[in-house]
């Protein structure tokens, strides 16, 4: 494939994704047809089946350039010396920041969406799965910053701890969707509190 070419499908993917990502909003997962988003993309329909397939594929490649993005875009390790606090606010603001970013349409939509995932063919599990992985393992070098400082036990699995992480923000991520009086406030404290009990533990020490 020429380097024209490539840009040339580039540029189609990116309007798929855009135009596609602007009538989930509007319309809602189930009411956006694929006729529609190749109409709103400026592109034959044949030709949006030759990039993706089905909606839920075209759903896979909205998060896929939203974790794209995530992984370019989200805060680092903070600068000096590794404290607790340190610890605590760098990954709670990575997983607020990501936890807010996936949300990409009204709660009634992101039901939608969900709904569709839990029917998803292996492959595109496997698919979602990765972009989980790529997000999990942006926590990492904080927390073997904290076991190089002696805050994490020399044997602790950072990894498996970086997936307890996840795994609980995404936990306050479905309730905050599944609750329409759920703020986005209160989303953000959920997140804060279960990183400090995963983090430093109930134990009074």
């Amino acid at each position: 494939m020429t380097k024209i070419m490539q840009k040339k499908r580039v540029r189609t993917q990116n309007a798929i994704i855009k135009a596609a990502t602007y009538l989930f909003r509007k319309q809602g997962f189930e009411g956006t047809s694929m006729e529609s988003i190749a109409e709103r993309a400026e592109i034959a329909a044949g030709t949006l089946y030759n990039y993706y397939g089905s909606k839920p594929i075209l759903l896979i490649a909205i998060f896929g350039d939203l974790t794209q993005n995530l992984t370019a875009i989200a805060p680092k390790r903070s600068e000096g010396e590794m404290t607790r606090d340190v610890a605590l606010a760098d990954v709670t603001s990575i997983l607020q920041i990501v936890t807010r970013a996936t949300i990409l349409f009204p709660k009634a939509i992101m039901r939608q969406i969900f709904a569709q995932l839990f029917v998803l063919d292996a492959h595109l599990v496997a698919e979602l799965v990765a972009m989980d992985m790529q997000i999990v393992a942006m926590l990492l070098p904080i927390l073997g910053d904290m076991q190089a400082a002696g805050m994490l036990t020399i044997d602790a699995d950072i990894e498996a701890a970086a997936l307890l992480l996840f795994g609980s923000a995404m936990i306050q991520h479905q309730t905050y969707i599944s609750l329409e009086e759920m703020s986005e406030e209160q989303l953000n404290d959920g997140i804060a509190a279960q990183t400090k009990m995963i983090l430093f533990g109930l134990l009074r020490r």
